[in-house]
């Protein structure tokens, strides 16, 4: 199936209906006008039921998914994108991602920004947002790649923010430097590929660092701690 997101021609052709439900939103029938990216056309069901066996935790029809989603990650380096393991929500025309491990909250908070702001918030992505360099400026997208909560949109804006959240029972946010941050975006960031990758990757974080803001946010999950993230990082006319 041809699809396009992030302003990329992909060609994915899962087994499972898990992937398939979400990349029926991203389906085109434009002529492409650029490279084609093909995921997924090396792996085989052994693959999916070889991490199955080491992830029993994980139905094979996600493990295709995961499957693809890193493929996926390791093709668009070259074309200065990234993906960032985050919940990207657009608000007032510019994009936020709230990065964390998986089980910290970071798609509950989110979910508080919906609660408080109402109609302002979409969720681009709930995990797996593209960041793409763009006409000197970062763009992120949605992709079909959302596992877990499956709250996607085919839909960008400018990246506002990066913010890496901790539970805590206060809340209280700091800006980082982009020295500090380096670690947070490096561990959401990271995956094991090619040497030639890897520089790819290392250049389009660094990429980000010299062009956006971080934040550290300890938050709690009432909603006092989006009103504390928004009232930080947006910043309105």
């Amino acid at each position: 199936m041809l699809c396009k997101f992030a302003n990329f021609f992909v060609e994915i052709n899962p087994l499972y209906d898990y992937t398939k439900k979400m990349i029926k939103f991203f389906e085109t029938d434009e002529t492409p006008t650029s490279d084609v990216i093909t995921v997924g056309d090396k792996f085989t069901v052994d693959d999916y039921k070889k991490y199955n066996s080491l992830h029993p935790e994980v139905p094979i029809d996600e493990a295709e998914h995961v499957y693809l989603s890193f493929d996926f990650f390791e093709k668009i380096l070259k074309y200065n994108a990234i993906m960032v393991h985050s919940s990207a929500l657009k608000y007032n025309g510019k994009c936020y991602l709230f990065s964390a491990d998986s089980g910290v909250g970071k798609s509950t908070h989110t979910s508080l920004w919906q609660e408080v702001y109402g109609d302002k918030v979409q969720i681009i992505n709930d995990d797996k947002p593209i960041i793409r360099l763009e006409n000197n400026k970062l763009i992120v997208y949605g992709s079909p790649f959302a596992g877990g909560t499956m709250k996607f949109q085919d839909d960008s804006a400018i990246l506002g923010a990066i913010v890496f959240l901790e539970r805590s029972e206060n809340n209280s946010i700091e800006e980082l430097s982009p020295q500090k941050a380096m670690r947070y975006l490096f561990k959401e960031t990271m995956r094991r590929i090619s040497k030639n990758k890897m520089n790819d990757s290392l250049n389009m974080i660094n990429i980000i660092l010299e062009n956006c803001k971080f934040y550290k946010l300890k938050c709690n999950m009432d909603k006092s701690s989006a009103i504390l993230s928004h009232d930080t990082i947006v910043k309105e006319d």
